[in-house]
């Protein structure tokens, strides 16, 4: 991928490489931009979205991972990392009124969610229902204590 940047240098200007280097700055940030953006990663078709929200008792996380089988998705646990791994597979075919189309997408994902604390694998529960993984881990009870408010005073 080259700049959109035009290029204003002479070959035997000092300030060519310079430039080439700015090209390369901007081609890794579309390379690195293009992988980690979730719209992006949807249009791939493998990456599944997720949500995580932290309560003051557990952390929830979910993964959308519709048309899937018990078989092809995968819940681990390394130290203090959820890792949600699979195999999305669709094969659609369809015949009709003088077309035959068939259509099929393979692709494995991972994502690994940094918890923060090493986590109980016996405490988790996970359930899958209409395309969305609900996974529920409940927080060591250290790190379970109440919230506090602090009293602000303002000053004009």
């Amino acid at each position: 991928m080259r700049s959109f940047f035009p290029s204003i240098f002479h070959k035997d200007d000092p300030r060519t490489a310079l430039h080439s280097r700015l090209d390369n700055v901007f081609d890794d940030f579309a390379k690195d931009w293009l992988t980690t953006w979730p719209n992006a990663r949807a249009e791939m078709g493998v990456m599944p979205a997720i949500d995580v929200k932290e309560c003051a008792e557990y952390v929830e996380i979910k993964a959308e991972l519709p048309d899937m089988e018990e078989k092809d998705i995968d819940v681990d646990i390394r130290g203090n990392y959820l890792i949600i791994s699979g195999e999305k597979r669709h094969e659609q075919e369809k015949d009709e009124k003088g077309y035959h189309l068939r259509e099929r997408s393979f692709g494995s994902f991972q994502r690994q969610i940094p918890l923060g604390f090493n986590i109980d694998a016996d405490q988790i529960t996970a359930q899958y229902k209409k395309g969305v993984l609900a996974i529920h881990v409940p927080k060591p009870a250290e790190l379970q204590q109440d919230a506090k408010k602090v009293k602000v005073d303002f000053h004009e």
